[in-house]
């Protein structure tokens, strides 16, 4: 059977676990591995970008933030915010007297973003980001992800069931097709952001 959706992904792991009595628990299976791959997949088609103001010291998420990836304010020219630790921001803040400004420093603060100098009027910035993968619930819900490599899913739904079901002799089985679709998908990822172009060395000059 072609895995296209929500309800198609289903069948196909109780198939799998030749299995009648869990369907109240393979969605269950399905969210451990949806939750493991937001946690550890960064891939091109994750990343978005959100343009907001910042005015204040701390700044909320964009929505489904999962991790930065670059902030920049819209000023002539373009200011790239440098990312330091939020002890490097509060020896920043003790070290200058004028602790307002054009931002120049962010760092993340619980669900914040917390930027220094604090700034001095509205700034518009633009927020690159690896956005969370969306969930699916209903049979026909599809995603990127389950219809570019369906396959994923399935094996880490497969290997998230084995504590359910117990000393299953397939998981060692399944956790290495996980774990190999999982590297060829960054594999893939990273020939698409190289592909066509030719690296260079730079020389950095010290003064």
């Amino acid at each position: 059977m072609a895995i296209t959706n929500y309800g198609t992904l289903k069948t196909e792991i109780a198939d799998f676990l030749n299995r009648t009595d869990l369907t109240a628990v393979i969605p269950t299976f399905i969210t451990l591995a949806h939750n493991k791959l937001n946690r550890d997949l960064r891939t091109r088609q994750m990343v978005q970008r959100a343009t907001a103001s910042i005015d204040t010291e701390y700044s909320a998420f964009p929505a489904n933030f999962l991790q930065v990836r670059d902030i920049r304010l819209n000023t002539d020219p373009t200011t790239s915010l440098e990312y330091i630790s939020s002890e490097q921001q509060n020896q920043e803040r003790q070290r200058h007297t004028n602790t307002t400004g054009q931002p120049r420093y962010f760092t993340i603060i619980g669900e914040t973003f917390q930027v220094f100098p604090t700034p001095d009027t509205s700034y518009t910035c633009e927020i690159g980001f690896y956005e969370k993968i969306t969930a699916m619930s209903s049979d026909s819900d599809a995603n990127w992800l389950l219809t570019s490599c369906p396959e994923i899913y399935l094996y880490g739904a497969l290997v998230h069931s084995s504590p359910y079901l117990k000393d299953d002799e397939r998981t060692v089985i399944w956790q290495t097709l996980y774990r190999d679709i999982f590297e060829s998908l960054e594999r893939e990822d990273t020939k698409s952001r190289f592909s066509g172009t030719t690296l260079r060395m730079r020389h950095r000059s010290f003064g």
